[in-house]
């Protein structure tokens, strides 16, 4: 059941009327029992496992929070979970290629050796919905109430609300338990917060569900058969990937938090202008903020951060973003995305570090030139996001560098009409005051726009991008 699909919106209707028509000290036993039953609906069987993940971890923080082993164990079994399901065939193809071990680099073989000795009929590791997401929730959970910073005693239901929160269920924005915490008390919906709630929504749907959909058309025949195109349009395809990334996703984000504004809720914001940047870590301060700022806060600062000079920072950026990339899925080609990020990050943080200057100081001369060396940089990296192999994405880069002979981008119209409103969408998060609009207006003009978007809704669910991670 995905937040595109009718049944999520009859699904939600039932929810937010029972939800409000219930008391405070309520709400959120209902909002768990709710979020159980839309995790059912991928499967019931995880639901169970949840369940169990969650009661363990309460178990961690209520019996064994003062042990001096308290947060290598916790971790750990939250790291374990996470790699058990997402990275099972990752680690056995490296194995069978260590030991040259032909059946363990096959997924098919694998699981019928596997089904054979268990004799489990049908065996696969099969990936639990969310797992990466509440996983780093979890993570951050431990990590700030053993430091301190979580003062409250967390109880079990308290806990399961944190996770159980089915507009975050899917693909964030990840949560930290200090965002949320005190909202589950007692929550409560202005006039005002439902309307932006909705406006969240609607712009939501409107980036994901139309115009996402619009060129996913023409950049997914690409990705299709890179090797068939011309230099030029696997060029625009992987401009064009980076603003089809951003609807995608941001649209996603925007439709959680507008649900979570309906509930209540003040969810952090995910997106800030990420393609006004002015480099590398700029960008990476507007780019899924929740993730970059876990990265930061629990694997580059514990690494040592900044605090040990120049080439230790680029050690931590490569360990972090490494780590980060692999976060993305069980690939080499994940790996390497997010390897090349730290590199990247670590080239920049030298060349300020060491005062090194490359391009003069000639007004709008030296900003223009880095942007569109970071955009090109940025964008052509994320090739490995879809080519199935390292092979593949080298090919596909060596295309592009020689200008290579093919055939023409497809269709370009829809992908230009993304990203004039991908600049309009980038422009509202840059200067939101300029942008702003009265309550009085956004009230009357909201029936009308929700009208439009519904008109123009293709027919079907889109697929969330972002969702394989």
């Amino acid at each position: 059941m995905t937040f595109t699909s009718l049944e999520f919106l009859f699904f939600f209707c039932l929810v937010f009327l029972v939800y409000w028509n219930l008391p405070d000290q309520w709400k959120k036993y209902f909002l768990i029992l709710s979020s159980a039953l839309f995790y059912a609906f991928s499967s019931w069987k995880f639901l169970f496992h949840l369940i169990l993940v969650v009661t363990i971890n309460w178990v961690f923080l209520r019996f064994f929070l003062a042990k001096r082993w308290f947060l290598p164990v916790s971790i750990g079994f939250n790291v374990l979970n996470l790699a058990f399901f997402k990275y099972f065939y990752f680690f056995a193809d490296l194995v069978g290629i260590f030991f040259g071990i032909p059946d363990f680099q096959n997924k098919v073989s694998l699981d019928g050796i596997l089904s054979k000795s268990l004799d489990w009929a049908g065996f696969e590791v099969v990936l639990p919905l969310t797992i990466s997401y509440y996983t780093f929730q979890f993570i951050s959970l431990l990590v700030d109430k053993k430091k301190g910073t979580i003062t409250e005693e967390i109880g079990f239901f308290k806990l399961a609300s944190y996770i159980f929160l089915f507009p975050v269920m899917i693909a964030g924005p990840i949560l930290r338990f200090n965002d949320v915490a005190t909202q589950f008390d007692s929550p409560k919906m202005e006039k005002e917060d439902m309307v932006d709630g909705l406006w969240l929504v609607v712009i939501g749907l409107f980036k994901k569900s139309v115009v996402s959909v619009l060129m996913s058309g023409s950049i997914f025949q690409v990705f299709a058969e890179t090797s068939a195109f011309s230099g030029a349009a696997l060029l625009s395809t992987v401009y064009f990937f980076a603003i089809y990334l951003y609807l995608d996703f941001s649209g996603l984000t925007d439709i959680a938090r507008g649900m979570g504004k309906l509930l209540g809720f003040t969810l952090p914001q995910n997106f800030r202008a990420p393609f006004f940047f002015n480099g590398f870590g700029d960008f990476w301060r507007r780019w899924h903020l929740t993730f970059s700022f876990w990265i930061r806060d629990y694997l580059y600062i514990p690494l040592g951060g900044s605090r040990s000079g120049t080439i230790r920072t680029c050690f931590n950026y490569l360990v972090a973003f490494g780590l980060g990339g692999l976060w993305h899925g069980a690939n080499l080609n994940y790996l390497l995305w997010g390897v090349l990020t730290g590199l990247y990050l670590s080239i920049e943080r030298v060349l300020n570090d060491w005062k090194v200057k490359i391009l003069p100081e000639i007004p709008y001369v030296k900003r223009t030139i880095t942007y569109l060396f970071v955009l090109n940089i940025y964008s052509i990296s994320w090739i490995l996001f879809f080519t199935p192999d390292f092979g593949s994405a080298v090919a596909a880069v060596l295309r592009i560098f020689v200008w290579a002979n093919g055939v023409a981008f497809p269709n370009m119209e829809p992908c230009i009409f993304a990203l004039l409103v991908a600049i309009l969408f980038h422009s509202a998060e840059e200067w939101p005051d300029k942008f702003k609009v009265g309550f009085k207006w956004k009230a009357a003009l909201l029936p009308i726009v929700w009208i439009l978007v519904l008109l123009a809704l293709p027919s079907g669910n889109a697929d969330f991008f972002y969702g394989q991670f």
